[in-house]
């Protein structure tokens, strides 16, 4: 006798087969929708550029401000050495003296900041004429110290940072503060001392 087929039954489990099908099909949309969002967010802050903003010199870490670095002119004891010894120099005769009265600036603005005066800038900081500009000779270029002695001015601000200050560059590195304040100068090299016969006129007082 043939097996009897329950026709009503197959012809009931089907739509209810379909139905589980509709109901799962949104939620699986919506679940790669998701994923896709999240891809998305990945590579966009994988990719970011986070070193920009922040209203610095745009400098990333290690690296060095190029103000802080203004072209020097080429030494005239390059050819004939004689390291150690003192050459008096002017600001006036470098290729650009308010670039490089700017780079001071830029240290004294640097350590206030540090000190906590976050709204300070560079162009709030002025090296008055009456600088001494000075340097020693290296066993080559690269071991050059150069050497300014000068004050500031802040006139926003009551109480500045002391004076004199005293600031040394090393072949082509940034300018730094070597000191400031009483007995700063105690800091310039002897051989400078002797080639300026005496102290700087901005040490005293």
């Amino acid at each position: 006798m043939p097996a009897r087929v329950n026709i009503a039954g197959e012809r009931s489990a089907r739509p209810a087969g379909l139905l589980g099908v509709r109901e799962l099909r949104p939620i699986v949309v919506v679940a790669a929708f998701l994923v896709a969002v999240l891809i998305g967010v990945g590579i966009g802050y994988a990719t970011a550029d986070r070193g920009a903003g922040g209203g610095t010199s745009g400098t990333t870490a290690g690296q060095t401000a190029p103000e802080l670095t203004p072209t020097l002119r080429t030494a005239s004891w390059d050819a004939a050495r004689q390291q150690g010894r003192a050459r008096q120099m002017r600001v006036d005769d470098e290729p650009n003296p308010v670039a490089l009265r700017l780079a001071l600036s830029w240290t004294v603005a640097a350590r206030m900041k540090a000190a906590g005066n976050s709204t300070i800038t560079a162009a709030q900081v002025t090296v008055p004429p009456g600088m001494f500009f000075g340097a020693i000779e290296g066993a080559d270029a690269a071991h050059d110290e150069y050497w300014a002695i000068g004050r500031i001015q802040v006139p926003s601000v009551a109480n500045p940072p002391a004076d004199p200050y005293v600031w040394r560059r090393i072949g082509t590195g940034p300018w730094t503060i070597v000191s400031n304040g009483p007995g700063a100068c105690t800091q310039i090299p002897a051989a400078l001392i002797q080639e300026w016969k005496g102290q700087p006129a901005p040490c005293a007082g």
